[in-house]
């Protein structure tokens, strides 16, 4: 008998991000951002950057943007750790009320221009898929 799997939205995402492993540099446009998604989803994510997690969900601007582990936490993230992001860790980024603490995090990690576009890009794009209807079906509908 098949084992069958529930998978999620998350899960889908998880996967198309550790399908960029498989890829070498130049990536396209669309793969720069979906890259850029797992860099964030890594670099807000407990588990991958707690300090900047922590700073975040207490809404500790000042701590934001003048932490040098912030700053640390998205190199790394930047680096590796983005290779790492599974479906937990873009669940809880997802969970998160970060509210404008992005574009505060976006300037506290001091990032050129094109790359911040990206991230803008990016960061766009996972809010769009955070609220997007698992299968199509909305509670309404369900009720």
């Amino acid at each position: 008998m098949p084992i069958k799997y529930n998978l999620t939205k998350h899960d889908i995402l998880a996967e198309n991000i550790h399908e960029l492993l498989q890829k070498r540099d130049p990536f396209t446009t669309d793969e720069e951002v979906r890259r850029a998604e797992a860099i964030i989803i890594a670099s807000l994510s407990s588990a991958h950057s707690w300090q900047t997690n922590k700073i975040i969900t207490d809404g500790n601007v000042t701590a934001l943007l003048t932490s040098s582990q912030v700053r640390n936490e998205h190199a790394e993230a930047r680096n590796s750790k983005w290779k790492l992001v599974n479906n937990m860790n873009i669940q809880e980024v997802a969970r998160m009320n970060i509210n404008g603490m992005f574009h505060m995090w976006l300037n506290a990690i001091n990032v050129d221009k094109q790359t911040k576009d990206i991230y803008k890009n990016a960061w766009s794009k996972l809010q769009s898929e955070f609220a997007a209807e698992c299968d199509g079906i909305s509670m309404s509908e369900r009720h």
